[in-house]
């Protein structure tokens, strides 16, 4: 276990951001500052998609409180804490903050539950 694995590690240095989704093909959630929203790459896109614990049905459309939130963010310093799915689950930085890739090649959709904990500034 790395010294970053547990959620009690962040406690209230970092908001936690936890995204499930029922996911049968790839693509990624874009992070940054000013939005957050989902681009597809194959197969279906995903279904169920829940932001921290919340239904997110438009994924072109930032979530709630999510530009509040992330002007306090460092984004550039989040760090997946804690992953479940069957095939890949990435989190690669990017210059306005990160981008998470969800793909799952297997046939058939399987449940994809990704927490991330992005430091406070």
């Amino acid at each position: 276990m790395t010294p970053h694995s547990c959620l009690t590690c962040y406690d209230d240095k970092a908001k936690i951001v936890h995204l499930t989704a029922n996911v049968d093909g790839s693509g990624k959630f874009v992070f940054t500052r000013y939005f957050v929203y989902y681009k597809h790459f194959n197969w279906d896109p995903p279904a169920e998609v829940t932001f921290d614990g919340e239904p997110w049905k438009q994924l072109d459309q930032t979530p709630p409180g999510w530009v509040d939130d992330s002007k306090r963010l460092n984004l550039r310093r989040a760090r997946i804490v804690k992953r479940e799915g069957r095939d890949v689950i990435a989190l690669e930085q990017t210059p306005e903050g990160f981008d998470l890739y969800l793909s799952d090649s297997p046939g058939g959709a399987d449940r994809y539950d990704v927490t991330i904990a992005v430091p406070y500034r």
